[in-house]
């Protein structure tokens, strides 16, 4: 029996370190997207509109590459903080049990609203970048958004275990 609560809290310990490592890779891979120069940064992203807006209109006009431009950069905000937001809850919900889940959501939440405002803010002292409130809101937005996913699937799959006994 004992061998069992042994067996039990390697495979604890193991989760737990998985994913505050795949927290810190995420982590680092947001940090190398933020701090790109200003001109890469547009590059890549103009020419990923040009290439979507010659596909939506016939001869698209720069007003129209640059919206679709914008609307890849607010997606990209949204979608990779999503991530960070469901796998910062994640961690959070995997470290902390029992009633210490809710203070570990609110940490994650903390955790999740410093890293949307300080990539924001050290983008200022990137060459080309500029710091935008704007971009920390979509920042913080997707952080809420997949931190709200997290919660609900946790509470979902505790609702169908029960449903299942």
């Amino acid at each position: 029996m004992n061998q069992g609560k042994h067996k039990n809290l390697w495979l604890e310990l193991t989760v737990i370190v998985a994913s505050v490592l795949a927290l810190a890779l995420l982590v680092y891979f947001v940090m190398i997207v933020s701090f790109q120069s200003g001109v890469s940064s547009t590059n890549v992203t103009m020419r990923l509109a040009g290439r979507i807006a010659r596909t939506v209109f016939e001869d698209p006009e720069q007003e129209q590459i640059e919206t679709v431009s914008r609307m890849i950069r607010y997606g990209a905000h949204l979608a990779l903080f999503f991530v960070v937001g469901l796998v910062t809850a994640f961690v959070s919900m995997v470290i902390f049990r029992g009633y210490f889940r809710i203070a570990g959501i609110l940490l994650s939440g903390a955790v999740c609203y410093m890293l949307a405002y300080y990539t924001e803010y050290f983008k200022q002292y990137v060459d080309g970048r500029h710091f935008q409130m704007t971009d920390v809101q979509l920042n913080w937005y997707g952080c809420l958004a997949g931190i709200f996913c997290m919660v609900g699937s946790y509470f979902l799959n505790r609702l169908l275990v029960k449903m299942s006994t």
